[in-house]
């Protein structure tokens, strides 16, 4: 008779973060852990579903073809990588999640014009309503108890150690720019304090949810892996975890792919949406560069392993 061997699944779900926007396949978050787990779980397969731009999205009901995963697009949404999980869920270890910053939209948190009250009530619909609702579709679709599902948190895009020059640049990245007439470093004070406090909020909203999530068992098994971001590992601090602009004429971006990236971005856009195209190129600009996706996949193993 023969022995069939029953491979272990490890699930990605997510958005840029997850996905490793800029980087290099052997420097992503996603594969240090599928390399590390596979020393334990031989045969591993991975049921890699992130990608960048994706919003949780629930109640969305829009479908749109996956296209490179460098290009920031909403959908697939997480509730829809969820669903096109191929696999016995029996068989699956680990689920990796993270999202919610799409939903409220990276515009709003560095948006000088939003207030704080309006970013917290989007804080907590997404960071905390939307990620329970996620949590309870896929520990239902993942039902199996060994499976650990691990949610990750994120980080300060700015901070008061980031150096005042680089924010209008990373403002006029998103077609942002400090309002007329305030002075530079008031606007820019405005813009960092909501950044930290898109920081600070997220990381309680999502431990919340995690703690509704597990409210919900028998046995506890969604985990909150935190890559322990400070404030001088912000962009244009003095120990960036995260990717920035270059100082140059066309604010160049500084990652690994930025040359690929262009080629999709070109065939995901028209000419015409020029504008679009353009942030595209710099999709990278406040993602984890190679020494934050390292620190964020030594969260979740460190998460895995407790």
């Amino acid at each position: 008779m023969y022995h069939i061997t029953v491979p272990d699944y490890l699930v990605t779900l997510g958005d840029s973060v997850h996905w490793g926007q800029g980087l290099r396949r052997e420097h992503k978050l996603h594969a240090i852990v599928e390399a590390e787990l596979v020393k334990s779980h031989p045969g591993l397969v991975h049921h890699f579903l992130a990608h960048s731009g994706a919003i949780v999205g629930i109640g969305a009901t829009v479908t749109r073809q996956r296209v490179d995963g460098e290009v920031p697009i909403a959908y697939p949404t997480l509730v829809q990588q969820v669903e096109a999980f191929v696999g016995d869920p029996a068989d699956v270890i680990a689920v990796l999640v993270n999202g919610s910053i799409n939903d409220i939209d990276i515009r709003n948190i560095l948006n000088p014009f939003v207030s704080q009250a309006a970013l917290r009530a989007m804080i907590e619909e997404h960071c905390y309503d939307s990620m329970r609702a996620l949590l309870e579709i896929v520990l239902a679709r993942f039902s199996n108890p060994k499976a650990r599902v691990i949610v990750t948190t994120y980080y300060p895009i700015l901070s008061p150690l980031s150096r005042p020059f680089g924010v209008p640049f990373l403002l006029a990245n998103e077609g942002l720019a400090l309002p007329a007439g305030v002075d530079p470093i008031a606007g820019t004070n405005i813009v960092v304090a909501k950044c930290m406090q898109f920081w600070q909020e997220s990381t309680t909203a999502l431990a919340d949810a995690v703690a509704a999530a597990n409210a919900t068992l028998t046995a506890p098994r969604v985990l909150l892996a935190d890559p322990g971001f400070t404030e001088d590992n912000a962009v244009f601090a003095g120990d960036p975890w995260l990717f920035g602009l270059a100082n140059d004429p066309l604010l160049s971006a500084q990652d690994e792919v930025a040359a690929q990236r262009r080629v999709a971005c070109d065939l995901a856009f028209p000419a015409t949406d020029w504008a679009t195209r353009e942030g595209c190129y710099r999709a990278s600009a406040g993602h984890p560069n190679v020494k934050g996706a390292r620190k964020y996949a030594d969260a979740i193993l460190g998460a895995l392993g407790s």
